[in-house]
């Protein structure tokens, strides 16, 4: 394209943006009017402004569909950005509510331990009083069901003067009582009597000479006599019967310390064992394979 063409398009343009523009340049032609730099300026003004106003039409009419949905999303937005607030707010509580409980969960595990050792200590004291009241108590075994009669502290009187008069008074030992241990009498054997002696030293003599005496019998009827020790006492003397039985076959010398302690003596050596666990290795790595 020619240059005189692509300058009769660009006036053509001008003419068709600026309607005024064509008037004034005829005027010109006939008079002395001529185009300013003012009057182009007002025009584009004016030419600005009315692509503004069909920009702006343009524009709502494009976003007119579209609006509702943008305010959905605005008020949804908006809702959530409440409920996230809420959120917020009660995750706040209840974490002052943790922090809260975790001090009294502190303070509780604090005052459990407290009156776990206090429970602990009255454990221990009760234990030591019900052991203080048996010590002059011996249980005897082997004596068969209603041969006591009625009057089973006579009859156990009579029968430890008879099988252990050596170590006793001639009238015998001064019982203060005596009778069958308090559970349901059994449908086989016999309940083991309870004797409590009224001075310690004669059940304590009555007891050595059992102990030198392992073979007792009275009235054809083989018997023994034991240490009356608590429920407590006599479940951890137990738990050593079987390393006791052991020891027993290997020949090893032993005994039990009160409350519940073993005593072995091995290779001219004594050894103390609290637990039967520890008796029990003793056993396995020194005197088994002996």
């Amino acid at each position: 394209m020619s240059k005189g063409g692509r300058i009769g398009k660009t006036q053509q343009r001008m003419t068709d943006s600026f309607p005024g523009l064509e008037d004034k340049q005829k005027m010109s032609s006939t008079g002395p009017t001529q185009l300013t730099a003012e009057m182009l300026v007002i025009e584009l003004q004016k030419l600005s402004e009315s692509l503004k106003e069909d920009f702006n039409a343009a524009l709502s009419e494009a976003m007119a569909p579209i609006l509702p949905t943008l305010e959905s999303i605005t008020n949804t937005v908006a809702t959530h950005t409440a409920t996230i607030s809420q959120v917020e707010s009660t995750l706040s509580s209840h974490s002052d509510d943790i922090v809260s409980l975790q001090q009294d969960v502190a303070t509780l595990k604090n005052q459990l331990a407290s009156v776990s050792d206090d429970n602990s200590a009255l454990h221990a004291t009760v234990e030591d009083l019900i052991s203080r009241s048996k010590r002059q108590n011996l249980r005897v075994v082997g004596i068969p069901e209603d041969m006591e009669g009625a009057n089973a502290r006579q009859f156990m009187s009579q029968l430890f003067k008879e099988v252990a008069g050596d170590v006793l008074p001639d009238s015998g030992p001064e019982l203060d009582r005596a009778h069958r241990s308090l559970r349901p009498r059994p449908s086989q054997g016999s309940r083991p009597i309870i004797v409590r002696f009224h001075r310690y030293v004669e059940k304590e003599q009555v007891l050595k000479w059992a102990k030198e005496h392992r073979e007792m019998s009275y009235r054809g009827h083989r018997i023994k006599f034991y240490e009356d020790f608590s429920a407590t006492i006599a479940k951890k003397r137990a738990a050593f019967n079987n390393v006791k039985s052991q020891l027993y076959k290997k020949g090893v010398r032993f005994g039990m310390i009160y409350p519940a302690r073993l005593r072995v003596t091995f290779n001219g050596m004594v050894h103390l064992f609290d637990t039967p666990e520890l008796a029990d290795r003793f056993y396995q790595e020194r005197i088994h394979k002996t």
